[in-house]
């Protein structure tokens, strides 16, 4: 499947070159010749045919009479089918294909909310010709997509992948149709942990799955709800492993511990529905029940009520207001990004969006949401060992008598100055981008006044300045408005085909949105400068550290110092922050920290994705293949050894020193067999630095050599003379040893 996945970007000519029946192969043949499962170069068989009278479905009609073929292994008997893109053709069950044209504006389309049947009936009419059944394309776009090479990172480029603050809300009138009779009870040992990318590679092969299967045959790779192996979606940069929780299970049971609040908060929602009911729907929900039926509809919206604490009548209720399925929950960034999706299969509670709270990486300093108070008290009982929401469990000052009554005021304020400008000292177990672990749970702007709680006015956003003007807490409501236009188709798939579809959906809005704020900024910014990504997600500008004045400038003897600081507490993140790093001798052979060594376990882990974004040095990105090499103890990768460079060249320019690094991929064109000119890639400003490194190979192992430039300027010697003795390692003191 990863050999035959089409690119995010397809070419524009592919995309819009081929419409007509004659641009394209009438004979699609496999370009395959050896079998890539055997070992050896075993000889697939001559082309067999499938059929000749396949069909290229296009945005202007059918062309017909196409032949596909396939080969066969003569070993294993592996079956290789055409699965081009690269002749604006993608081939969904041999007998039906899509010109690549097409698969864009069924993509399109459903951006703006028009199912795939309608434009099938679209171009059926103008077209005056029969097309396949609509079903039939459905399931081809969606073998299209589930080949596409998405990377659905699910981020803001504007917020990065760790948000601060995050509003949180329910699509209930998102659902799939499934009777709960029909899901099992999971295992006793269910703790509610779920491997995402196991769940959402069953749900994409389920979808590749239908385009090899003959007419009527049941797909085996069918992935159904079930409380043990469905999953949310969250970002891989943003949660904290594969592993994410999923605890509905723990609806079904019947203690009320720390399901109280749940089953409270959907009761009232639930009551709240009933009275949107016709008259007619809510004594047959009456009658269903058991309950008298005579009365108004007050009378028997009480007796609902009533009811409802028995949960055979609760999902009886649920299902005629919602359906089967519980809606999508759903966490966006103030900028509308959405960060997490999680696909319910009973009810909303506050269990759900904790769920996905607690797999992410970093919790939110800031967390939105119209049932706070539940929210709060539910993630603290749940982790009661660390109290996430805190302090004054979650609101924003101590809930005496007077802050009470200045919050109802409008007179209380409560500054949160870290959400604009990073904390110097930062909290332990901070948050990244606000350097601070205090943790709130607010009312959005909507329902901050339907709480019977006194002391919820203190979980109203108008306390914090920060907040006022810049939150909208109303994203997610927005985000629901354009979203439900897609209920009328999305509600009569079934729940993987939905839970699929969605997610691509939600993918390519969120793609558009951040194209649209990285157009923007590029608009206000000079063309000149370079918009890059640091190493948490955000976009900034990729401008060098500017260099100090003479005047500022000062020596720094490492002889000074020679004794190794580690703080007992803290991240690494404040060990290495280049405010903080000295020159030190002893910390050459001193040992790693634990953090350090699960940073580097994790950058050599070959079991991950070889090209996971680890970090970014300055404009460079760092992949985990670019740390492979890191595990062999005489290697190291020259992108890595150059992004090293930079950073002494960085700590350098902060102790007012200036530092040029050469580049290894430079350094090494001096030598024989290349013998190229060093005078050549020298700066302009070479005569103003104070130290010049060279990373020279020696016999199996880098050395970063020094040059002191006034030495060099002042022995009368040329420099391209000083370089050559240098790299022949006749002179030089090593100052830094890359112990990765």
């Amino acid at each position: 499947m990863k050999n035959k996945s089409l690119p995010v970007d397809l070419p524009q000519n592919l995309v819009s070159g081929l419409q007509h029946g004659s641009e394209f192969r009438h004979q699609l043949i496999p370009e395959e010749t050896f079998c890539s499962e055997c070992e050896g170069n075993h000889v697939l068989s001559e082309p067999i045919i499938i059929t000749s009278r396949a069909k290229i479905l296009t945005f202007t009609g059918v062309v017909e009479g196409i032949s596909t073929y396939y080969k066969v292994c003569s070993n294993c008997r592996m079956m290789y089918r055409y699965q081009e893109f690269t002749d604006g053709i993608h081939n969904f069950n041999d007998h039906l294909l899509l010109s690549l044209h097409l698969c864009v504006i069924l993509r399109n389309a459903l951006q703006n909310h028009t199912a795939v049947s309608r434009v099938m009936s679209i171009l059926e009419a103008t077209a005056k010709a029969k097309f396949p059944s609509k079903d039939t394309v459905l399931h081809a776009y969606l073998h299209f997509e589930a080949l596409s090479s998405h990377v659905y990172s699910y981020t803001c480029i504007n917020c990065g992948y760790y948000p601060k603050v995050v509003i949180m809300d329910l699509h209930k009138k998102g659902v799939f149709s499934i009777p709960f009779s029909e899901i099992a009870t999971p295992p006793s040992d269910f703790k509610g942990d779920t491997n995402i990318v196991s769940f959402w590679e069953s749900v994409t092969m389920e979808m590749i799955g239908r385009g090899f299967l003959s007419s009527g045959r049941k797909n085996p790779f069918v992935v159904c709800p079930s409380y043990d192996c469905w999953a949310p979606w969250i970002g891989p940069n943003t949660r904290k492993s594969d592993i994410v929780l999923n605890t509905e299970h723990a609806k079904l049971q019947k203690t009320k511990s720390c399901d109280v609040p749940d089953l409270d908060v959907t009761e009232e929602r639930l009551g709240d529905e009933l009275f949107n009911l016709k008259v007619d729907a809510v004594r047959k929900l009456c009658k269903e029940c058991g309950l008298d039926t005579k009365g108004s509809r007050m009378d028997l919206v009480l007796r609902l009520r009533t009811e409802m604490q028995n949960r055979s009548a609760y999902d009886k209720i649920f299902q005629q207001i919602w359906g089967a399925s519980g809606g999508w929950a759903v966490i966006t960034c103030p900028c509308g990004i959405v960060y997490s999706i999680k696909f319910n299969i009973r009810a909303e509670s506050p269990r759900d969006f904790a769920d996905l709270l607690l797999s992410w990486k970093h919790f939110p300093n800031v967390v939105i949401y119209d049932f706070a108070r539940g929210l709060a008290a539910h993630v603290n009982l749940r982790k009661a060992d660390s109290l996430p929401f805190s302090p004054h469990e979650g609101r924003l000052a101590e809930p005496t008598t007077a802050n009470i009554q200045l919050a109802k005021e409008g007179k209380l304020k409560v500054n949160l100055p870290w959400l604009k400008n990073k904390k110097e000292e930062e909290d332990i177990n901070c948050h990244p981008l606000t350097g601070s672990s205090e943790h709130y749970a607010l009312y959005d702007r909507f329902h901050e006044f339907n709480t019977k709680d006194p002391r919820d006015a203190l979980r109203r956003i108008q306390v914090v300045p920060e907040l006022c003007g810049w939150v909208n807490t109303q994203t997610a409501e927005q985000l629901f408005g354009s979203m439900r236009k897609n209920n009328y188709f999305l509600n009569m798939l079934t729940p993987s085909g939905h839970t699929f579809l969605m997610r691509n959906i939600i993918h390519h809005y969120n793609t558009a949105q951040n194209k649209n704020m990285e157009d923007s900024l590029r608009k206000i910014v000079s063309p000149s400068d370079q918009l890059t990504f640091n190493g948490y997600g955000q976009i900034v500008l990729g401008t060098p550290p500017q260099s100090l004045n003479d005047s500022e400038r000062h020596t720094c003897d490492i002889t000074q110092i020679d004794q190794v600081h580690c703080p007992s507490q803290g991240s690494v993140i404040d060990m290495t922050a280049l405010r903080n790093v000295q020159p030190n001798r002893a910390c050459w052979m001193h040992p790693q920290s634990s953090d350090q060594i699960k940073m580097i376990e994790n950058a050599l882990n070959e079991k991950e994705s070889r090209q996971q974004f680890l970090a970014q040095v300055g404009a460079t990105i760092l992949n985990r293949s670019d740390f492979i090499t890191l595990g062999h103890p005489n290697d190291v990768e020259g992108t890595i050894l150059n992004a090293c460079l930079s950073m002494v060249r960085d700590i350098a320019d902060l102790k007012n020193i200036k530092v040029n690094c050469f580049s290894s991929y430079v350094t090494v064109t001096w030598l024989p067999p290349l013998c190229a000119d060093p005078s050549a890639n020298l700066p302009d400003h070479i005569a103003e630095c104070d130290f010049i490194l060279l990373p020279s190979w020696a016999s199996n192992h880098w050395m970063i050599c020094y040059l002191h430039s006034n030495y060099i300027l002042g022995c009368g010697k040329s420099m391209d003379v000083m370089i050559s003795t240098v790299l022949q390692g006749r002179i030089g003191q090593i100052i830094v040893e890359c112990l990765c």
